[in-house]
């Protein structure tokens, strides 16, 4: 790999990486080594293929020009964050990789086998029962290691793997990660100063310091590479601790002398082979071998123009078999939400009491149905907007790791939380329907609660679309502010025959505008007949004349339920396409 790394960063075009060249060989594993602001995360990212774009130079696989389609499919990054589904179990996680993974003609005892194998050799079969949650940072780790192992990947990158972990577990980690070289495997990582009996295990170093390679060879030539320019490590001194030093300038300024020296990474005067006794002979601290089949050649493995394991719908059942699990687990996001309907229903219910079936109270039954659509509006909106911010992680490193498309990932996550909104908002509007006393006639009911029903799921939809949009700080303070120009003009605080011309076209767009109409037709149109009165004179006796004064004679129903239908569809295909913007950016984050 050469040449050079342009960026935009802030409007102005920055070399974060400057010519440097490399190599990296199988059975051995790497350090990419470096302070921070460096450019080792920017080197890992370019490495893996995570980064693309502002690139220039070239990286070879076995002497001839990386195919990145191809590539992706042998290589895989695990990134610094152990981004797991947090409610899922050990094996449960392990199942969805494998069948993500995996073709889908395997048979299922093949892949409960081979998980059961791999988590054994990363030391998690006695947790195969215990939520990601629960786990420690160390078997954090392991087990995304073990939902990569999945595939047998014949290079694997790891940003900063021993970030939060103590030395006994860091120790673990870096061991796993030489055994897993061991079997003929590429594995580079970057790691920001290990002690000396972890950098003791790597078999390569490659040191990067503002942009440039200052050392690339063995553990065990570091330090003679650093006093032929006449740098000696002290005696009982942590050699990364002392090349950081170096690099920070506490002992001189020898950035481009070792520069030089290294030929920005082209020289190979400090690499060393590593002997087959070597390779065969790692000290085991698992019982089992990570991996039962042999590697293969990366050359031997072409582009096909199938890029997953598995085909777009069985992606689609696995995925929505997970999301599935997580929403049943999910008791803020599920249980809450049941509850909360449930309890509001009863309290708005007794509250408004029987004004449903009486004329004198018409136009507190008309307050009722626009407060059950504001609840219905925010609770939907709300419920999903932290969504995909908290997502995102996780459907970066498994989108990029070639799990699954992210349409189908989309589709799975929308269509699973459906049936859960669908079911609070039926709880709420059958509750209240019944304890206000509106009429009971099938026709009504089914009306009335199928638009508040899509009322829900418009506002849910938009809850998507700024979750997609937005991270979660800026999605809960400047998310409501969205809905509130569709409260506005939803007709009930200002009716359009008394709005400014020029601000009209505003209630055309108000889906709550629509919905509103919707619910108050189903209650008070199609011919209702005149309601009892019990006072000495009811002016809304006649329903016909209460939907005339509001403005709502030439409304039909009809009209609300295409709106509504065309705007779910409209704005969760629009929610999809930021999504996908979103995680191209993510990655561009990193930089």
């Amino acid at each position: 790999m050469g040449e050079k790394l342009p960026v935009i960063t802030n409007k102005e075009k920055k070399h974060l990486l400057n010519n440097i060249n490399g190599d990296f060989h199988s059975a051995e594993l790497t350090a990419i080594m470096g302070p921070s602001g460096a450019g080792k995360s920017t080197l890992m990212d370019i490495l893996a293929g995570y980064i693309t774009h502002g690139v220039t130079g070239q990286i070879n696989i076995n002497d001839k020009v990386r195919d990145l389609s191809a590539f992706r499919k042998q290589a895989c990054y695990i990134m610094q964050d152990d981004n797991l589904q947090p409610l899922l179990t050990v094996n449960e996680a392990m199942m969805v990789a494998v069948n993500l993974k995996l073709p889908s003609d395997l048979s299922l005892s093949e892949k409960a086998k081979k998980v059961m194998e791999i988590l054994e050799s990363v030391d998690l079969g006695s947790d195969r029962e215990t939520k990601t949650f629960e786990l420690s940072g160390g078997q954090k780790k392991r087990l995304s290691i073990a939902l990569e192992l999945v595939t047998n990947p014949q290079v694997m990158f790891f940003d900063e793997p021993t970030s939060g972990l103590d030395i006994v577990a860091s120790k673990q980690c870096i061991t796993l990660l030489k055994e897993l070289a061991s079997l003929n495997r590429t594995v580079i990582c970057t790691i920001h100063q290990p002690s000396a009996s972890i950098l003791d295990l790597f078999h390569h170093v490659y040191v990067v310091a503002n942009g440039s390679c200052m050392y690339q060879g063995s553990v065990n030539a570091l330090l003679p590479y650093l006093s032929e320019v006449h740098l000696t490590c002290p005696t009982f001194h942590n050699p990364s601790d002392f090349l950081l030093e170096v690099i920070s300038g506490d002992h001189g300024d020898y950035s481009q002398i070792l520069i030089q020296k290294s030929k920005n990474g082209l020289s190979q005067r400090w690499r060393s082979e590593i002997p087959y006794s070597a390779k065969n002979g790692l000290r085991e601290i698992y019982q089992t071998p990570v991996v039962t089949q042999p590697p293969v050649q990366l050359t031997c493995i072409k582009d096909t123009p199938n890029t997953y394991s598995t085909s777009f719908g069985h992606q689609l059942l696995v995925l929505l078999k997970r999301t599935f699990l997580v929403i049943s687990r999910d008791k803020t996001l599920t249980y809450n939400r049941l509850l909360t309907h449930f309890c509001i229903a009863i309290f708005i219910g007794i509250l408004y009491y029987g004004i449903g079936s009486e004329a004198g109270d018409m136009y507190d039954n008309f307050k009722f149905m626009f407060f059950s659509a504001m609840f219905l509006m925010l609770t939907s909106f709300n419920c999903v907007t932290t969504t995909f911010p908290s997502e995102l992680p996780i459907i970066t490193r498994e989108y990029f790791n070639k799990w699954y498309s992210l349409k189908s990932y989309y589709l799975a996550l929308t269509f699973a939380d459906i049936p859960v909104q669908i079911c609070a908002t039926l709880l709420y509007g059958s509750v209240t329907y019944f304890l206000t006393k509106q009429p009971v006639e099938s026709f009504r009911i089914v009306s009335f609660l199928f638009m508040c029903v899509l009322i829900s799921l418009v506002a849910q939809s938009f809850g998507l679309f700024i979750g997609a949009c937005m991270d979660v700080k800026n999605g809960v303070i400047f998310g409501p502010f969205c809905m509130l120009p569709f409260t506005i003009f939803s007709g009930f605080f200002v009716q359009l025959n008394a709005c400014h011309p020029s601000m009209r076209w505003l209630f055309h767009i108000s889906f709550l505008k629509y919905g509103f109409e919707g619910m108050v037709l189903s209650v008070f149109g199609y011919d209702r007949p005149k309601l009892p009165c019990n006072s000495e004179y009811c002016h809304y006796s006649r329903p016909e004349k209460f939907l005339s004064n509001m403005d709502m004679a030439k409304s039909t129903y009809s009209l609300a339920v295409i709106f509504l239908g065309g705007l779910i569809v409209a704005i969760r295909i629009s929610a999809y396409f930021v999504l996908r913007v979103q995680v191209r950016r993510s990655r561009g984050k990193r930089r």
